[in-house]
């Protein structure tokens, strides 16, 4: 009898989770783009864990912009043997397109009729926007680009690509080389405005700005993050877990960037046993830790791995208009080391270095709020 009653319970666990499809033309509940299931899953309408939605994304790129309002809802890869799950668009800051719509997300019906132009994308143009209802949302084997700061679409050029002012001066077209530091402007692979997200073996692309945090709290997992300006950036409480972070580069003429900006009200960034390396297909030149979107910034790198000598300048920190690095209490950081194994030498920080004592103190679960994340 108990055990007939434990497997009632098993059976009713697994038939209560709801799965969608997306590539999968021999599933049920398949669609064929990554928005059309979240649809299915806001109509579903998730209010807890039991009720957690899960689309199942077949190998492949998926050109559109994605939005997500909707909680519970997790986005997986379940053969990343196969190939990656590549989320992509096209927008960038500084330009306008046919397809904009008054919220400033794209619209199929917009950019089919090409009557007008519009600029004031949202959250940087970001690829794929959470937005702050999509709590408890998670991906697992995903990978997010923006393709503005990597290479031009045919999708972008047929939107009427053109710039709308700020200042910008650069023109796209098809054979633009948009990896060039001319090129770059701000363009977000992912806008997390959400709280309670996670992310686990995901890889975020793009150049500046690539890595939106806004809501807290949020974990990374063995994630890879690529860019140049500021591409971890927000006012999130956030672990970065045994990550990569990566230097995107130029194509020539190469010019440091800042890993993080960062805008604190709780505890910050937790960069946790990370490794800091170099773009090989790009001209990569030392870069920091990150600069202070405002004088509350907290981000602590915590036994970092840097490829070699020249991934981090001498000072470590950057100032950010017109805060000083060194005016910032929350810079900090401890036991960072070569990949050789050799020493750092952090005389010239003008953030701080943090004694043992200090580092054995700090407790991934403090940046949580209480919650533990399912891939911790």
């Amino acid at each position: 009898m108990i055990m007939h009653i434990l497997c009632l319970l098993l059976l009713s666990q697994i038939y209560s989770k709801t799965d969608l499809y997306v590539g999968y033309s021999d599933k049920s509940n398949n669609f064929k783009t990554v928005q059309e299931a979240v649809n299915k899953a806001s109509s579903i309408n998730p209010s807890n864990e039991n009720d957690r939605v899960t689309i199942h994304i077949a190998p492949g790129t998926y050109r559109q912009q994605v939005v997500i309002e909707t909680p519970y809802i997790t986005l997986i890869n379940d053969e990343p043997s196969k190939g990656e799950v590549l989320l992509t668009f096209y927008y960038g800051i500084g330009y306008k397109y046919y397809s904009v719509n008054d919220k400033g997300f794209f619209d199929q019906n917009l950019f089919s009729k090409k009557s007008s132009k519009k600029a004031g994308v949202y959250r940087w143009g970001a690829s794929v926007q959470i937005l702050k209802k999509a709590s408890y949302f998670k991906a697992k084997d995903i990978t997010f680009e923006n393709s503005f700061n990597r290479y031009v679409t045919k999708e972008e050029i047929e939107d009427g690509v053109e710039i709308s002012g700020e200042g910008i001066t650069y023109q796209r077209q098809s054979s633009s080389d948009v990896k060039s530091k001319e090129a770059t402007e701000r363009a977000a692979a992912i806008s997390l405005e959400a709280g309670y997200a996670e992310f686990l073996n995901c890889k975020f692309y793009s150049s500046q700005d690539t890595l939106y945090t806004g809501g807290s709290p949020l974990y990374f997992k063995n994630c890879l993050i690529e860019g140049e300006t500021d591409y971890i950036f927000g006012e999130s409480d956030a672990v970065f877990d045994s990550c990569e972070l990566r230097w995107k580069g130029f194509t020539a003429n190469p010019k440091g960037g800042h890993i993080t900006a960062a805008k604190s009200s709780g505890t910050g960034y937790l960069m946790n046993n990370c490794k800091v390396t170099k773009n090989k297909s790009l001209s990569v030149q030392a870069g920091d830790f990150g600069r202070p979107w405002g004088k509350n910034a907290k981000v602590l790198y915590l036994n970092t791995i840097l490829e070699d000598g020249s991934t981090i300048i001498n000072e470590g920190w950057a100032a950010m208009s017109g805060v000083q690095p060194e005016e910032i209490e929350g810079f900090k950081e401890y036991g960072t080391k070569l990949a050789n194994g050799g020493a750092v030498n952090t005389s010239q920080r003008k953030g701080h270095v943090i004694s043992k004592e200090e580092a054995e103190k700090v407790n991934i679960k403090q940046y949580m709020s209480n919650w533990t994340p399912s891939f911790l």
